[in-house]
């Protein structure tokens, strides 16, 4: 897993809220043509924004929040070439008080708020 950072492209989502009151605080890269499944990629991802280890993020699961299982076939590019199908798109959905932002390009990136106050207002 790779915990490099790619701070040159915020997600869209982001950037219309105050994109300066989100912290990003853990990265990961997702492969579509490696073995390791996306849910895996992400909560790898958000273990590492939380300190902790993958197996301790049990609540809530992620698939309550969303549905990740959705994205590989419509999203990826599974040739293997750079980018998306349709070009550069992002999806954010919130887990706990992060922002995940899944890349076509493959990046998993979370966010959090810079001052706790705001974790409920995105």
């Amino acid at each position: 897993m790779s915990k490099d950072r790619h701070d040159s492209a915020r997600p869209g989502a982001l950037a219309h809220t105050g994109e300066n009151r989100w912290r990003q605080v853990a990265q990961q890269h997702y492969q579509p043509t490696q073995d390791e499944e996306l849910t895996t990629t992400i909560i790898y991802a958000l273990a590492d924004a939380e300190n902790v280890s993958p197996t301790a993020l049990k609540s809530p699961p992620l698939y309550r929040t969303f549905d990740v299982e959705s994205l590989p076939p419509t999203f990826f590019d599974e040739s293997g070439a750079s980018g998306s199908r349709e070009g550069p798109s992002s999806v954010t959905f919130r887990y706990r008080e992060y922002v995940v932002a899944v890349r076509s390009d493959g990046w998993i990136q979370v966010y959090a708020p810079r001052d706790s106050g705001q974790a409920e207002t995105l």
